[in-house]
């Protein structure tokens, strides 16, 4: 109890002035009308307090932080400035783990807070303290919290990431009541430019000492906002996202040129290019002689650049060793005088007065005068030598920028996508996306020129407003490329087909199914997970999506694609709001199948499909497909379709036995290509029949020769037995082996 008594009481409030003064580089960019909502809601008599929910890095922190700096703005209202802001410091506050401690002193920051006028207090990370709270024995701390917002001794400001918004509302019953929820975005466009390009420029560039382009912001932006990697800093929020780019694209590049002088690296790069011709040996002379100069001076440069750092280690750690030695000296001295007072306290009034006198005027002895006086030289030199070191070192920097070539160079060491395909134009890329589509999907040139139309109108911005930027229903026989298509745009316009969000329906049949998507109610078990659909919406909004197989889902599934469709816009269990705007929405079904099957007109199998669709969907749904012009009926495969499909696979598996044996081809000739598709296509399975085939029977062959056959190289021919129905495989040797596995009629 002793030492609880002595545990000093400390209010852990940090007042707004003093928080912003210990981030001297913070400027709020942008954010103007958030900031002015923020304000309105403080200003408000009744549910004026708030709860900031957003992903991480989207800017929660620097918002709180901004009203603190919008005050001594010329034209920031008396209410605003009236305001007295405070920050928790949770920390300090638990950092006893006492429970009676930790009572205590917030029932004291609660007091500092009442006798406040206009006081707001900022927790940062309401979970943070919630948790804290219970673990240490604290639960009352939520209670009493709630006590001070009801009497309105203060307001407040808790911040939460949208994950934890469901723990922060069960807390307390009267969390809703009382607090305003401002879900945060994040910024538009333009205004995300601006806060990337000034942030950049002060926080990263005085750090690495390395001047950012326009190009290189420019690319970061578009890189990251069009890619979505695992990589744990490239996952949060804008503008954080783009940030941890440019530092870590800074990083590399700084290392690189500080181990070789870039002007060498272009010097290379021409030479290389040079020596292709030999008529330009007189120019790769000259290259040659040049690089070779700027080697020795580089070297001359590092090795200078070396010995001043290693002089500079060398004087901090005689100035450290000097103050060790100082600071002995001072205590054995101290301890010399205590023990002579003691021995001569008798003598005479004029000796103690002389030793007062010493001490008074703090005359310090020889030994201490000596060392200080190395000291002072020691700080002289290693402030000459720092000099010296950042003047070398500037004079590096200053001939560097970070340029759109190094951030796409650090992005795809990050995510593995070729630079390569960064660089590819994007107009370009959406000019030829027919031609690019129809590489993986044949014979259903009416679905991929809808498709890509319906891309390029989106991309160029002249989609409808509050719609998605485009919505299709595909139906056909299985098989036919219907899920293909999904996938190859995915991989055409995000470089990476498992991007693409994929909704199997046959697990949404039951009622309760579009929980599953966005949440369960409170109350019910998963309420703080979330919903599926939602989440992966708010994580990552510009996607495509697709929702295969839509007849299988159950009827209250179809009014939430009737918000998404309409609106582009759903909300969640938790109230949190998200955007389909920038996502393209794709569904399949099997409904009509059997017309297409059963009829060799096309056009009289297309009326019979979509009679059928109307008879099962109601007319409203059916119309957001653009008024139905993007329902797109798919054909059954003809025979020399499978043939090109099947082409493909064997090209396919050739590739895979070359990555590990380079010298072994696998051929197939156009007769038995043709036989095998004949006698193994049906249309009621599509091109899966064919791809089975070769998977189930082909591949193993394959498999079994190149594990256990003596030859590696030479090329292994697949034949075809049609009296069989067999494949046949003949080795690089001549020897012929029959598969196996056969089958049926």
């Amino acid at each position: 109890m002793s030492g609880q008594a002595n545990t000093p009481i400390h209010d852990h409030l940090i007042r707004g002035h003093d928080y912003l003064a210990q981030r001297p580089e913070f400027s709020l960019i942008g954010r103007t009308n958030t900031l002015q909502q923020l304000t309105a809601i403080l200003t408000r008599r009744d549910a004026n307090n708030i709860l900031l929910v957003g992903s991480g890095g989207v800017g929660c922190s620097a918002l709180c932080l901004g009203l603190e700096e919008r005050k001594s703005a010329e034209d920031a209202p008396y209410d605003l400035i009236s305001k007295r802001f405070f920050w928790l410091d949770s920390d300090g506050l638990f950092a006893s783990g006492n429970p009676n401690t930790i009572n205590d002193s917030f029932q004291k920051t609660l007091k500092t807070l009442a006798r406040t006028p206009d006081s707001v207090l900022i927790i940062e990370d309401m979970r943070d303290f919630i948790e804290a709270s219970r673990s240490n024995g604290a639960s009352n701390l939520i209670n009493a919290l709630m006590r001070a917002v009801r009497k309105k001794d203060t307001q407040v400001i808790i911040e939460s990431r949208d994950a934890d918004l469901n723990v922060v509302l069960s807390a307390h019953s009267d969390m809703r009541e009382y607090y305003t929820v401002l879900d945060l975005s994040e910024p538009a466009a333009d205004e995300l430019l601006d806060i990337v390009a000034q942030t950049a420029r002060r926080r990263l560039e005085p750090f690495h000492k390395i001047r950012i382009t326009d190009s290189a912001i420019a690319a970061a932006l578009e890189l990251t906002e069009k890619y979505r990697v695992r990589d744990m800093g490239l996952n949060r929020a804008q503008p954080e996202r783009t940030l941890t780019l440019l530092d870590r694209a800074l990083t590399s590049y700084r290392l690189r040129a500080h181990s070789k002088d870039p002007s060498i690296v272009v010097l290379e790069a021409e030479l290389a290019a040079l020596a292709q011709d030999a008529s330009n040996a007189a120019r790769m002379d000259e290259l040659k002689a040049k690089i070779q100069d700027l080697s020795h001076s580089w070297q001359t440069r590092q090795q200078a650049i070396k010995k001043l750092f290693q002089e500079l280690r060398s004087g901090e750690e005689s100035i450290r060793r000097l103050d060790n030695e100082l600071e002995t000296q001072l205590l054995k001295e101290a301890e010399a005088r205590q023990s002579a007072g003691e021995d001569n306290e008798a003598k005479s009034s004029t000796a103690a007065m002389n030793r007062f006198m010493l001490d008074t005027v703090n005359i310090d002895s020889e030994i201490i005068t000596r060392i200080k006086q190395k000291i002072a030289q020691y700080e002289s030199l290693v402030k000459e030598k720092k000099d010296e070191f950042e003047a070398q070192t500037k004079a590096i920097n200053d001939q560097l920028a970070l340029e759109q070539e190094q951030v796409l160079m650090e992005f795809s060491a990050i995510s593995g996508i070729p630079v390569t395909k960064l660089t590819q134009d994007e107009r370009k890329k959406l000019l030829h996306l027919d031609a690019q589509l129809a590489q993986r999907v044949f014979g259903q040139e009416v679905a991929i020129t809808k498709l890509a139309n319906q891309v390029r109108v989106a991309k160029a911005g002249l989609q409808a407003p509050n719609k998605p930027q485009a919505s299709f229903l595909f139906l056909g026989p299985s098989g036919v490329g219907k899920t293909e298509i999904a996938k190859a745009l995915t991989a055409e316009l995000f470089d990476d087909e498992n991007a693409l969000l994929r909704f199997d329906m046959s697990e949404y049949m039951e009622k309760h199914a579009v929980a599953k998507l966005i949440g369960a109610p409170p109350g019910y078990e998963g309420y703080e997970a979330g919903g599926i659909l939602t989440n992966e919406m708010r994580k990552n909004p510009r996607r495509i999506i697709l929702f295969d197989e839509i007849e299988k889902a159950h009827p209250d599934v179809f009014n939430v694609f009737l918000q998404i469709l309409d609106d582009a816009r759903l909300t969640d269990n938790r109230g949190l709001t998200v955007s389909f705007r920038d996502s393209i929405i794709m569904m399949t079904t099997n409904i009509g199948t059997q017309h297409f099957l059963g009829e060799s007109n096309f056009s009289v199998a297309e009326e019979l499909a979509m009679a059928d669709l109307e008879e099962v969907y109601r007319p409203e749904f059916l119309n957001r497909f653009n008024g139905r012009q993007n329902i797109v009926c798919f054909k059954t495969l003809s025979l020399s379709i499978i043939e090109m499909i099947a082409t493909r696979e064997i090209s396919k598996l050739n590739q895979m036995v070359q990555t590990t044996m380079p010298n072994l081809t696998i051929s197939m000739d156009a007769s038995a290509l043709s036989a095998m598709c004949r006698d193994h296509y049906k249309p009621v399975n599509g091109a899966r029949g064919i791809t089975g085939y070769i998977e189930g029977v082909i591949k193993p062959e394959i498999a079994n020769t190149v594990l256990f056959a003596e030859q590696s190289s030479g090329t292994i021919s697949i034949g075809y037995d049609e009296a069989a129905r067999s494949a046949v495989m003949s080795l690089p040797d001549g020897q012929r082996v029959e598969s196996a596995l056969t089958t049926g009629p």
